[in-house]
């Protein structure tokens, strides 16, 4: 089941359709009557049953609109139920088809607007992903953020969300070209980005940890700043993915690289994070080792 439905949202639209008693009611009229009995119904069923109940209203309603597209009442209610339902889309075609048909209810105004709102957000999604691929990836994420801490909606949010996901390969094939022209430092403000997007994504979806997907950009972004002969560039990146998802594995033993090229190499917080890695019982006594060895060498 989608979610939870209302009490209150659904008392509105049973108590609608008071005017529907007439004897000379037409075939669009009839459903929508019909439609408001079986949201009567709804309102004393179990949670279950009632949505069932609804979404059979709503198929009447449809069909009493497609009769008589200028039917407001069966817009209103139909409005109503898409709203309760969680069909935020076609509430907001809804609530427009009605404000269309009465501009003088600042109610229904209200509604309409508020549901083009919500789209013009979800649509921005799109945009955003546009954005990235165009090489705008600073401005891309930023507008999926803005729209993640923006968004009441679960449909909006799953669509950031999806824009998001399909947004981090797109970065990273931006930054293998860089690479590929030798132009390290942007490839690494890239890679960055994409790290970025993977922590943003686990934020939106609740989790404590980045999706697998992330281990390759971590690694190329290590490469990439030893390419450079910039070691210490992915040091804070790395460090920011530790705090959101401390046992990340590929991170520590990337930062216990990033430990291990400075000058002098700190072998003993490079051995810390790569146990925590998962390396080589060996290969962390190797460094242990060498840690006693440079401090009374």
């Amino acid at each position: 089941m989608r979610r939870a439905i209302a009490r209150a949202p659904l008392m509105i639209a049973v108590l609608l359709m008071t005017a529907l008693l007439s004897a000379c009611q037409t075939p669009s009229d009839k459903l929508v009557f019909q439609a408001n009995e079986t949201a009567k119904k709804a309102l004393q069923s179990d949670p279950e049953t009632r949505e069932k109940l609804l979404e059979q209203a709503r198929q009447d309603l449809q069909e009493a609109v497609k009769l008589d597209p200028k039917n407001l009442n069966g817009w209103k209610l139909l409005a109503q139920i898409d709203d309760v339902l969680g069909h935020e889309e076609d509430s907001a075609k809804d609530y427009d088809a009605a404000s269309t048909l009465d501009p003088t209810d600042q109610k229904l105004l209200a509604k309409a607007r508020y549901y083009k709102a919500l789209q013009d957000l979800a649509n921005s999604s799109d945009k955003a992903l546009a954005d990235v691929k165009a090489g705008k990836v600073e401005d891309g994420l930023r507008q999926l953020k803005d729209i993640l801490v923006q968004t009441k909606t679960k449909s909006t949010r799953m669509k950031a969300v999806a824009a998001l996901t399909a947004a981090a390969p797109e970065i990273e094939k931006q930054g293998d070209q860089q690479v590929a022209d030798k132009k390290y430092a942007e490839a690494i403000a890239t890679y960055e980005q994409e790290v970025r997007a993977y922590m943003l994504l686990a934020q939106a979806q609740g989790k404590e940890t980045l999706d697998p997907a992330a281990d390759s950009v971590l690694h190329k972004i290590n490469d990439t700043a030893k390419a450079g002969n910039t070691p210490d560039a992915t040091f804070r990146v790395l460090n920011d993915v530790l705090t959101v998802d401390p046992e990340n594995k590929t991170a520590n033993l990337e930062l216990a690289q990033v430990y291990l090229r400075r000058t002098p190499p700190d072998y003993d917080t490079a051995a810390d994070l790569e146990e925590r890695g998962g390396a080589p019982d060996a290969d962390v006594k190797k460094l242990r080792d060498q840690a006693k060895r440079h401090k009374h060498g």
